[in-house]
Formats: structure tokens, C-alpha cells, sequence
């Protein structure tokens, strides 16, 4: 079985769901219903690591506010399907946990189209699962907003990640510059800790697999070359721990 919670503040939209859950797979069970940011907020904080759910079909604007509010705040355990009337908060959405956004009104096939991006990240074999959907599921893209639009960064394609002057931007392979959302180096650090980032000094990430050489600068202090071609330079109290990082 597959386990999922509902959140959705009309009867009417849970009920719609529920039937094209049970018509999509049979093997998908709702263990849990939830109609407003503060039952998201207990749930999270207190029983969704019992519930085991491998995926959450999520309204954002519910009765009593936002559920972005939760979600910057909490991690979510599993994948997100966004069903919301609104088309605002795409970006917020795939900064999250969001694998899919679908705008009501939707229909059986948009539906299917959302869980088959699912199956396909997070569970290749659905009748099988015997994990929980936090070791089965891992975001591997940033969301980039240009102008009114939304596109997508792999992670891995990142060289290294820089703020400046209140702005964070990551850099690829082709050293182009992609504003992140984030509000900080800190933040960002946070949101990559699961990939292989290092801060080499107070203003810059690298990922290891684009160091491509090493230089002594001066004292205490590397030059370092990526792939991309940048040289950074690590600070003296960052030398040490990064020499050992890269062991």
C-alpha cells in the first residue's frame, strides 16, 4: 500500500480526490485528512513520521492561511502533489517538496500524469514499497524564477553557490549566474546539505566534484579552480577543514 494525506479545506475537492485516487490505483490509501494549517502543523510536528505516508496531496490556501507558512517552517516527510486553485506560488511549490502542481479545475488524466512523475522519483515499484517516502525521495533541482517564468537547475550542474550584496546565485558548468531565492548563503548551505557543498569562505559554496585544482595562494589560504573556470580563494580558518573534506 501506498499512504497519503489529503490536504483540502473543501469536503466537495476531498471527496473528487479520494474518487480518482481510488480509480487511478487501488493500491493508494488516504491515511489521513486535513483541512487547515494548524492541523498541518500538529500533524507534522507530531504524528506524520507514524503515519509513514510516501506522498501528500496539498491545497495552499486554505480556511485559516497559507500552507507555505508550515512548509517554510517544518520539513514535509514525503513528496507533494499541489492541487490549489492558484497559479502564485509555482515557485514556492518546487522549493518545497513539490513534484507536480496541478490547478483545479483538473481532471483524471492531469491527475495521472502527477503520479506517474511520483512512481517514477520516488517509487518504480509501487506495490513494493516497504520504505519511508523521506529515503525514497530526494529533490535533485532548484526552481529558478526569470522574469515570469519558472525553470529548473540540476543540482549536480551547480559549481559552486555565491552571495553578494543580499543576492544568492549559483553558477554552472558554463560559469552562467542563476539567481536563487534564498535569502542567505546560510539558508542556501541549509537547503544543499544533503549534496557535497562546502563553504570555503563567508561568501561562497563550492561542490566537490567541480574542484578541479588546487593552489597554494599564501599563508593558510588555497586558490581554488573549477570546472567552470572561477578561482576562488578559501578564508585561512576555512584551509584545514576543507583539505579535509576533500580527502
Amino acid at each position: 500500500m501506498i499512504n497519503a494525506v489529503i490536504i483540502e479545506d473543501e469536503p466537495l475537492a476531498r471527496s473528487k480526490l479520494k474518487r480518482l485516487l481510488n480509480q487511478l490505483d487501488a493500491s493508494i490509501r488516504v491515511v489521513r485528512e486535513l483541512d487547515s494549517v494548524a492541523q498541518v502543523r500538529q500533524w507534522l510536528t507530531e504524528q506524520a513520521s507514524q503515519d509513514k505516508v510516501q506522498v501528500i496531496f496539498s491545497d495552499i490556501q486554505l480556511n485559516d492561511g497559507n500552507v507555505f507558512e508550515v512548509y517554510q517552517q517544518q520539513p514535509q516527510p514525503c513528496p507533494i502533489i499541489f492541487i490549489t486553485a492558484y497559479d502564485d506560488f509555482l515557485l514556492q511549490a518546487f522549493e518545497s517538496q513539490g513534484i507536480a502542481y496541478l490547478l483545479k479545475p483538473y481532471n483524471s488524466q492531469k491527475l495521472e500524469q502527477a503520479w506517474a512523475k511520483f512512481c517514477a522519483l520516488s517509487v518504480p515499484k509501487p506495490k513494493a514499497v516497504n520504505a519511508t517516502a523521506g529515503a525514497l525521495y530526494k529533490q535533485h533541482r532548484l526552481a529558478i524564477k526569470h522574469h515570469q517564468q519558472v525553470y529548473f537547475l540540476d543540482i549536480g550542474e551547480i559549481t559552486h553557490v555565491q552571495a553578494d550584496g543580499g543576492l544568492v546565485m549559483a553558477f554552472d558548468r558554463e560559469a552562467k549566474r542563476h539567481f536563487l531565492s534564498f535569502s542567505s548563503l546560510q539558508a542556501a548551505e541549509q537547503a544543499l546539505a544533503d549534496y557535497p557543498f562546502f563553504r570555503i569562505n563567508r561568501s561562497e559554496l563550492v561542490q566537490r566534484e567541480h574542484v578541479q585544482s588546487l593552489q597554494r595562494y599564501c599563508k593558510n589560504t588555497l586558490t581554488i579552480t573549477l570546472t567552470c573556470g572561477a578561482q576562488l580563494k578559501t578564508s585561512q580558518s576555512r584551509t584545514a577543514a576543507f583539505k579535509e573534506w576533500l580527502r
